[in-house]
């Protein structure tokens, strides 16, 4: 089989997500191949191929539209800040091209129908950055619950920082704490440890919400963590959830905060309660999707009384490293052809997300 030409818009030539994330993957397998980088001058792409050891032939591009009138790219890969998403992808959209966008898919519901819409005009396949149903520690949890040992599940309390959104944010980072970006607390890290909880335990009904800022002002630091400046923050840095599961009926609490974790120790901790036992899940970090490494699962018997220890399986993704072999899967589910039965998820349910944050934000009554 050939491979699948790949155009990347936003692979950076020094550390990043694009890089950590995408990359191990892409440069190991056959059933991909990056044939063209676009960034935001063509200079960049051409520095970011040769900091990454592309082949020579690996064309560079300055403009989103190069990239989607290219014959030779078959999938579009889409790594750069949210609210960049719409104008980076429109003209491939339009150019019939397959696309893989990171989460969100843009930076508000509005934008997302509309991107969604033409790619359904356009019948094009599309994938959505989130990754949680290929983590194997949320895996195990869902196979635990499904094998009946802990019974029935009652309710579930998660509760988790990301350790930054604090008071002080970069320069860089500065559009995160202002909410008209759309890369917040809430749409980013909120979003993808949500996206955990409910690939365990089903969707969200009967949702009640609080959003709370805690900092009215953030504190710009520069790389050497020094200030240069301030800002107005509008985007929330406390949330707190509550509703039911569906089908299960089991209530659930939910809050995430900006902040250090505790002793700076566990930046995640989850619990689930059954009618049997109890699972807990900790970690240092809150962001499930992609922690399979940094996690305990632990098991409390009711009635022995004891708690054992879960390990997690390993597979052939294992080696690629924590930010990469999630979404190494997705690209290897979406090369086989396979779809939201094996958690390979397109952007009609990337909508369906968006319409779930404006829900959170009505039900707090916070005006879009």
């Amino acid at each position: 089989m050939a491979p699948i030409r790949i155009g990347f818009i936003g692979l950076a030539s020094g550390q990043a997500w694009s890089v950590w994330a995408h990359l191990p993957y892409l440069k190991s397998t056959p059933k991909y191949k990056i044939v063209a980088l676009c960034n935001s001058n063509v200079e960049r792409a051409q520095a970011a191929i040769k900091a990454h050891g592309l082949p020579a032939d690996t064309k560079a591009y300055g403009s989103p539209e190069e990239i989607a009138n290219d014959p030779d790219v078959d999938l579009v890969v889409c790594s750069v800040r949210v609210d960049k998403h719409y104008d980076a992808l429109l003209p491939s959209i339009k150019a019939g091209k397959d696309i893989f966008c990171e989460w969100p898919l843009a930076k508000d519901a509005q934008q997302a129908e509309e991107m969604l819409a033409l790619a359904k005009e356009k019948k094009i396949k599309t994938m959505i950055g989130l990754q949680a149903h290929q983590a194997g520690s949320l895996k195990k949890v869902k196979q635990i619950i499904e094998s009946g040992k802990i019974g029935r599940v009652l309710s579930s309390t998660f509760h988790g920082t990301p350790k930054f959104f604090a008071e002080t944010v970069t320069e860089g980072g500065s559009h995160s704490h202002d909410r008209k970006y759309g890369a917040n607390l809430l749409t980013i890290y909120s979003m993808h440890a949500l996206e955990s909880i409910t690939f365990v335990l089903g969707q969200i009904t009967n949702l009640q919400s609080l959003l709370n800022i805690s900092y009215e002002k953030s504190i710009i630091k520069n790389n050497a963590g020094e200030t240069v400046g301030e800002m107005e923050r509008t985007a929330h840095d406390q949330i707190l959830l509550q509703g039911k599961f569906e089908p299960s009926g089991a209530v659930f609490s939910y809050h995430l905060r900006g902040g250090p974790a505790f002793n700076n120790t566990d930046g995640g901790f989850w619990r689930i309660y059954g009618t049997k036992g109890e699972i807990q899940v900790t970690g240092s970090e809150s962001w499930y999707h992609i922690s399979d490494d940094n996690l305990k699962i632990e098991v409390f018997d009711h009635a022995s009384g004891k708690t054992e220890t879960v390990e997690v399986d390993k597979d052939q993704f294992s080696d690629l490293g924590l930010y990469a072999r999630n979404v190494a899967k997705l690209y290897d589910g979406f090369a086989e052809g396979k779809g939201e039965e094996a958690g390979i998820l397109d952007w009609e349910t990337a909508v369906k997300r968006h319409q779930f944050v404006d829900e959170v934000y009505e039900k707090a009554g916070v005006k879009n």
